[in-house]
């Protein structure tokens, strides 16, 4: 199968969830097969090799560029089975932060359809592979269905939430995926605050938990936490450049974890 890339360029604006500046980029079709980043004259691909830090989101970094939050658009890349694209960064270091969600993201790149391009879509397969960091886990063994199982288990009101999701599948990544928000509890936010991230953060893009429920009007979806992990795992592993053929488990995981486990697949593939 051929990678595919978007038909014409999409144009997104707002504010950076964590440097609280505002942000404006476009993502432009690219025949390379790779998602890169491009900021002025430098450039930085999207590999987890590119990685510098995993804490409440991703940045990459390469020869003194550094592009923070960008596991949602890359999800909503790779949810929406967009290989290679060019993501130029107009204003601001970051991704805008929109809804915390990948919904307008995998929306426009719907609405404006894509192309397929002269390279072939690789797959990385699962080998019996598990990585285990304290009691979080992320697991992959041989299947036939491109899949995840997603595990947490957070304080109340989220509790255990499990959800089994097809990987590789657009329309339901677009429905039942790409609308799940970034989340965070009331007792988290002076503590990340104090950290100097989440300087964009309010309820416009964040479902804020407190005790007996949210701060916000409502939520999307009842697991949407469990959703929104698996949201984060796609645009984490899009970060392989592959697509994982195989059955994954996750456990209790974050961005460290996913990131973590990408490394561990390299080690037993060579990817």
């Amino acid at each position: 199968m051929k990678k595919k890339t978007i038909s014409k360029e999409i144009f997104f604006e707002g504010i950076g969830l964590h440097t609280g500046e505002e942000a404006k980029l476009r993502i432009v079709p690219s025949e390379k097969g790779q998602i890169v980043f491009i900021k002025g004259h430098k450039e930085v691909l999207g590999h987890y090799k590119n990685v510098k830090d995993t804490m409440r989101g991703v940045v990459l970094e390469d020869k003194g560029l550094s592009i923070y939050t960008v596991e949602h658009l890359v999800s909503a890349l790779w949810g929406m089975e967009i290989d290679s694209a060019e993501i130029v960064l107009e204003k601001g270091y970051e991704v805008p932060a929109l809804d915390g969600s990948a919904l307008f993201f995998a929306e426009a790149i719907y609405n404006v359809g894509y192309v397929n391009i002269d390279k072939e879509i690789e797959y990385v397969e699962c080998d019996n592979i598990t990585l285990k960091m304290g009691d979080k886990e992320v697991s992959c063994t041989p299947s036939e269905n491109s899949q995840i199982t997603y595990f947490i288990d957070f304080p109340k009101p989220i509790g255990t939430q499990v959800l089994l999701a097809p990987l590789n599948n657009a329309s339901f990544y677009l429905e039942n995926i790409a609308p799940a928000r970034t989340f965070i509890f009331d007792f988290e936010v002076e503590k990340v605050k104090e950290m100097g991230i989440a300087k964009g953060g309010s309820l416009e893009n964040t479902v804020v938990f407190k005790k007996d429920g949210i701060y916000n009007e409502n939520l999307r979806f009842k697991d949407e936490p469990v959703r929104h992990k698996i949201l984060d795992f796609i645009g984490d592993t899009a970060l392989l450049g592959k697509r994982i053929k195989g059955s994954v488990f996750v456990k209790k995981a974050g961005h460290r974890e996913h990131i973590a486990f990408l490394k561990k697949m390299e080690e037993c593939h060579g990817v």
